[in-house]
């Protein structure tokens, strides 16, 4: 008898602990905050230029949980001019970090994507066959150059000593989708910059040349406020999973100008031009509000519930 009442109140303590344990774990739960902003300015249409801004932190102070999905959702009626979605303008962001690591120089990796004619020519001078391939897609990838930015990466959870943010910078290109269904992709590329003072304390982090791969996709809403969705990339970066911790990216609209050669023939004699400028973004109308809605969505693993930043963007000055 004695033996059955300790196992009943050893098995009651037991239940107790682990309320207790669950009850804390409830305590404890990642509680993640988006803040976002957008905005678009332009005289004309091929003038655009996209600000975006992100910053992502956990009140709870910890890493904030990678997103099972991340996806920027664009005004209805936004959308990407077919002129520019050729191989002409699809930049391999993969093969574009490969031939610039191939032939590495004192450079910083920012510098080197933000002044790509620089290394086109020293490609140009090269009798490789491997740099005359190399050399296609920089050219294409110079068309191809939408912007760059500056941003924070919380890589706590995947590298213990990096225990402060690191500053990166990235340039962005028009590249080919890499989802089923994608209408185009993305790419940035991009490192830590050097003149952070982490990168002083830990020079091997900005060796660390990142590649991400969005896309998007044509997915209208139900309510019909929006219709083309940047899906961004959620896995790890070169083998680390690492947080989003702030994101600042400018964006310029890609253009063909009236009169621009778009095919030649046999000795390089120009057969057909471009007959209008073209943009590769198509806004719609500008409603009665004068705003657009923009809106970025996250969703979490259980039992993180997922969020929704909505940022009401004035129409750009030519159509207001």
């Amino acid at each position: 008898m004695k033996r059955l009442v300790e196992t009943l109140v050893v098995g009651a303590m037991f239940v107790v602990i682990v309320a207790m344990a669950l009850l804390g774990a409830g305590i404890a739960q990642a509680e993640p905050v988006q803040q976002f902003s957008f905005q678009v300015t332009g005289s004309h249409p091929e003038d655009l230029t996209v600000r975006l801004h992100l910053r992502r932190f956990d009140t709870t102070g910890a890493v904030p949980p990678t997103p099972t999905a991340f996806e920027l959702r664009l005004p209805a009626g936004v959308r990407l001019n077919p002129a520019f979605l050729t191989a002409r303008y699809r930049c391999d962001g993969g093969a574009l970090r490969s031939a610039l690591d191939a032939r590495p120089t004192g450079v910083p990796f920012d510098v080197r994507l933000a002044h790509l004619g620089v290394f086109a020519r020293e490609l140009a001078r090269s009798h490789a066959k491997r740099d005359h391939v190399a050399l296609v897609n920089v050219r294409t990838c110079m068309r191809a150059r939408l912007g760059s930015g500056t941003g924070l990466v919380d890589a706590r959870a995947a590298v213990s000593v990096l225990t402060d943010p690191v500053p990166f910078r990235f340039s962005l290109f028009l590249s080919a989708g890499t989802i089923p269904g994608a209408v185009a992709g993305l790419a940035a590329l991009g490192a830590a910059d050097p003149r952070s003072a982490i990168v002083h304390r830990y020079p091997v982090v900005a060796g660390v040349h990142a590649l991400e791969r969005e896309n998007f996709l044509s997915d209208p809403s139900p309510d019909g406020l929006y219709g083309l969705k940047l899906a961004i990339y959620t896995g790890p970066i070169n083998g680390f999973h690492v947080s989003r911790a702030q994101v600042d990216a400018t964006v310029h609209t890609l253009t063909i100008r009236r009169g621009t050669c778009l095919a030649r023939g046999r000795g390089g004699r120009c057969v057909r031009r471009q007959r209008a400028d073209a943009s590769l973004f198509t806004l719609p109308s500008c409603s009665a509000s004068k705003h657009y809605s923009v809106q970025l969505f996250a969703a979490y693993p259980r039992p993180t519930p997922s969020a929704t930043t909505t940022s009401e963007v004035p129409c750009p000055g030519y159509m207001r």
